[in-house]
């Protein structure tokens, strides 16, 4: 015996949200109202939560004869079975295409207003037509399995690396374990639930939907829980599927209830996993004031030994206890200087914001936090960055600049940097002594304070970054520019480093979460991919575009992390957001991660 079953959960539309049952019929085609309805476009395209992250808010009641939909803001939508209008209708999941059932022009109507324009809402019957999936076994509307099992206990294990608590809803398992390890199911092949048995067939691989918050479904900015999951259940040999909860198909149908024994048959050797995000217990062991409401916080560990090594630039993953009972996750560049045992975060408090005023409010000297090792993709390696530097920032995007001057300077660079910082006034230039001191002493060194709106006058540059304040860096075309600061801010200092000669592969910009940004204007474009030809627009990412005409294409996170959907462009122009599985070599070579990258033009791409 392993455990027992501690919930059943169906989810009558997919990507909609689901409900818990006490009991239920498990066929070969999954749970029974499990997926039995999906909405689509007129032609029968799928739509999901991905795209359309308000399906989330759909929730269903299940009554003898009926079934009810609600949405808030909307009357609810009954459909009695014996009104279903059941007329054949072509459709597809992924690439598996087959046949549906019509539902009543009412549901039609109903599901219009949600998604924003015209749509069907479609059943696949007391007996599903489709056989499919990756298991290729008699499935309903879901992705590729008719069943999926995970326990408690790994959800437990997850949110013990997590910042902030995570739901189960958020996985939309069938079915929950408890009384288990965590992680154990990974080792399944054969299960018995009451009269039902199952076979696992593979982990069921994460997406960007996990990051989506079923409650209100917005998604979460900091790619959690995604990006936790991936820095300890990323399969590398499955080119880094992330990965939580097993996949099965139904072997012996018949009834499970809530508290059914689990009895394991047969076991599998489980994928092995990586942990790269080792957990560190940090101690306060200092802080100073460096500008107006500006502080830096000075860090430990608490068992004495060496603390993990990091790149100027890199941030550090901090748990913040912002309650008795709460917490929040962070991520704040490193200031210091890495050749020190310490670690240094430089702190401005933002109005409203949690985070930093817990933490100028709160931390003193011996206070601990839990943090994890420092990672991130923006930083100076002065073997790759040769030549001058340009540091440009604004506000407390000063921070990782602080760190590459100090680590310039203490290994004797001979590196030219040119450091431009932009703050509002003489009282919130951060370090003002030290960058003063710097500018006179270090000959390769040249520091550009510029204020924005000096409360007195002042001998030095003012104003908002511009063109002839990047003059006085001379010839640029073959420096590394960093820049750090407000969306805003990194979009005109990137658009007049461009202007000047800059090479875009030398642009680097700092960046937590993904953004894409479709073109104002709308068109369509041709998009040539693998040898197949259609045609796509300006709006959606190539990987939506790719995938809604039943091409296959790799992908994993649909969040720039993983790096599975890496494409080629050989022809064409796309707008490419910054993401952290993209490299500049990978830009110079012509690549592009197809789930951040939106076609300009026709465009070819191959993968």
């Amino acid at each position: 015996m392993a455990g027992q079953l501690a919930r059943i959960n169906v989810f009558p539309i997919k990507s909609a949200k689901g409900l818990s049952l006490s009991q239920a019929w498990l066929e070969s085609a999954g749970l029974s109202f499990d997926r039995r309805f999906m909405i689509t476009l007129m032609d029968g395209s799928m739509i999901t939560s991905r795209r359309y992250p308000q399906l989330l808010l759909i929730t269903t009641t299940l009554k003898t004869e009926s079934i009810v939909f609600s949405y808030p803001d909307l009357p609810p939508l009954t459909l009695p079975f014996v009104e279903l209008q059941r007329q054949p209708t072509n459709t597809a999941v992924w690439n598996d295409k087959f046949q549906a059932f019509s539902t009543t022009q009412e549901a039609n109507e109903w599901v219009e207003k949600i998604i924003g324009q015209p749509a069907q809402l479609l059943y696949n019957g007391e007996e599903s037509q489709r056989v499919g999936g990756k298991a290729q076994v008699k499935v309903s509307f879901a992705d590729n399995f008719p069943v999926m099992i995970v326990s408690e206990a790994s959800l437990a294990s997850l949110n013990s690396r997590c910042h902030e608590q995570q739901s189960m809803d958020r996985f939309r398992a069938n079915l929950i374990v408890t009384g288990v390890e965590a992680f154990t199911e990974d080792s399944w092949k054969r299960l018995r639930i009451g009269d039902v048995e199952i076979e696992i067939k593979a982990p069921c691989s994460r997406c960007v939907l996990i990051n989506i918050n079923p409650n209100d479904a917005h998604r979460d900015p900091a790619n959690e829980p995604l990006a936790t999951l991936m820095s300890f259940r990323t399969d590398e040999k499955s080119a880094g599927n992330v990965n939580f909860g097993m996949n099965a198909i139904v072997v012996k149908e018949g009834m499970i209830k809530q508290g059914d024994s689990i009895e394991v048959l047969e076991y599998r050797q489980p994928e092995v996993y990586r942990d790269t995000a080792a957990k560190l217990q940090l101690s306060c062991v200092g802080r100073e004031s460096i500008a107006n409401d500006f502080e830096t916080f000075y860090f430990s560990r608490t068992d004495g030994q060496k603390l993990p090594s990091y790149l100027p630039g890199q941030h550090l993953p901090l748990t913040i206890p912002t309650t008795a009972s709460a917490s929040t996750s962070r991520c704040y560049t490193l200031s210091s200087c890495p050749s020190q045992n310490r670690y240094a975060i430089s702190v401005k408090r933002v109005k409203e914001g949690v985070a930093s005023s817990w933490l100028h409010d709160n931390l003193q000297v011996g206070d601990q936090l839990k943090a994890q090792q420092p990672r991130g993709d923006f930083y100076f390696d002065p073997l790759r960055h040769n030549g001058k530097v340009l540091l440009i920032s604004a506000g407390s995007g000063i921070t990782p600049m602080l760190s590459i001057v100090r680590d310039a300077i203490a290994h004797h660079s001979t590196n030219e940097i040119i450091f431009y910082h932009y703050c509002r006034d003489q009282q919130d230039i951060p370090c003002a002594d030290e960058l003063a001191a710097i500018d006179t002493e270090q000959p390769n060194i040249k520091i550009h304070i510029i204020l924005t709106q000096p409360s007195v006058p002042t001998q030095g540059m003012r104003g908002r970054i511009c063109a002839e304040h990047l003059a006085l860096a001379g010839d640029i075309t073959d420096c590394n520019a960093f820049v750090c600061g407000s969306e805003a801010f990194t979009e005109q200092a990137k658009s007049l480093l461009l202007a000047a000669g800059l090479a875009e592969s030398h642009y680097h910009q700092e960046l937590f979460f993904l953004a894409q940004k479709a073109a104002s204007k709308k068109k369509t474009v041709k998009i040539h991919y693998n040898g197949t030809e259609f045609t796509g627009n300006n709006q959606q990412p190539l990987l939506d575009q790719i995938e809604s005409q039943g091409l296959e294409i790799n992908n994993g996170c649909r969040a720039g992390l993983c790096g599975r959907c890496k494409v080629t462009i050989t022809q064409g122009e796309v707008s490419r957001s910054p993401a952290p599985a993209l490299t500049a070599a990978d830009s110079e070579q012509g690549m592009a991660l197809s789930c951040c990258s939106i076609p300009q033009t026709d465009i070819n791409l191959i993968q």
